[in-house]
């Protein structure tokens, strides 16, 4: 009897003790698991939220294209009578309104320019003291690199006292894209004029790989930039426009250019002119017209002295 007793005594606590830990055991399972539940559902309702704040934004642009078929007497439906043409029609609407975006920046930062008695397209004041003739190829790595650095110089110059004047110079192993783009420069020039040209060069050094490669959307340019598809394809096989970039690139030979981009600053003054070849940072240019500057107020004759 005492044995069996004992033996109770001993077991009972140990299957207490076993039954505890089971039941802490399974608590902490449960408060793991249950946080673990919270997460997932937390995370799920934020991708929920996230849906939702992307479908009102589709749902409001839709109604607002809507909206403006109603106004123009389409009463809210396609030209087809049907939702169908509705929404094809809201989806262009859209589509048109990034283009009109892109359109925009085409021209930004392009505003102050013009066409020189030559022919030649310049950027910043016409009557600037200094000249930057730039030679440019349209496919060239340097010149694409180096393209920011005469525009900062003519938009950062004191009283416009800076102008950039574009010329073509393309080189033989870089063609035929070379010619190609400086002719499709030109061809958005003869419909848009001026902003046209410096628009298109910009937009085509931003996009180009280089090197003669070009890029796979040039064909699309005529549409980015509104023209006469028709014109713009007569004039890209127009011997006017090849005679020009001809005769660009016969006054850089008579330049003793050899290589892009290559500079001529013209203190247009004095007539001094000064040779700068590749892409030379800002502050190499600085120093060039700063010596100019010198040098035209060292050969100013003295202001005669009144007689007493």
């Amino acid at each position: 009897m005492s044995k069996q007793v004992n033996k109770i005594q001993v077991v009972g606590p140990i299957a207490i003790g076993v039954m505890i830990a089971v039941s802490m055991g399974a608590s902490l399972y449960t408060a793991v698991q249950t946080s673990a539940i919270k997460t997932k559902l937390n995370a799920l309702q934020s991708q929920v939220v996230e849906v939702e704040n992307f479908s009102k934004s589709i749902s409001a642009s839709v109604e607002g294209h809507f909206a403006q078929l109603a106004k123009s007497g389409g009463g809210g439906v396609g030209a087809n009578g049907d939702v169908k043409s509705a929404v094809q029609a809201a989806l262009a609407g859209l589509e048109e309104d990034k283009l009109a975006e892109k359109r925009a920046e085409l021209y930004k930062g392009w505003e102050q320019v013009s066409v020189n008695k030559d022919g030649r397209y310049i950027y910043g004041n016409p009557d600037a003291r200094f000249t930057l003739v730039n030679y440019e190829d349209l496919e060239c790595p340097f010149c694409k690199q180096f393209h920011k650095t005469p525009k900062y110089l003519v938009d950062t110059a004191n009283n416009g006292a800076v102008n950039w004047e574009w010329r073509h110079f393309n080189l033989a192993f870089h063609e035929p894209m070379a010619t190609k783009a400086a002719m499709t420069a030109e061809c958005v020039a003869e419909q848009k004029g001026p902003k046209g040209f410096w628009g298109a060069t910009n937009y085509w050094f931003e996009h180009t790989q280089g090197n003669g490669k070009g890029f796979e959307d040039s064909a699309g340019i005529p549409a980015l930039f509104e023209l006469d598809k028709a014109a713009f394809d007569t004039c890209m096989q127009d011997p006017k426009i090849i005679q020009r970039i001809k005769r660009d690139m016969d006054a850089g030979t008579k330049d003793g250019v050899n290589g892009t981009p290559t500079t001529i600053v013209i203190d247009n003054k004095t007539g001094e002119r000064e040779s700068i070849v590749g892409a030379r940072p800002f502050a190499g240019f600085v120093d060039v017209i700063e010596r100019m500057v010198k040098g035209g107020l060292e050969k100013a004759p003295a202001p005669a002295q009144a007689k007493k």
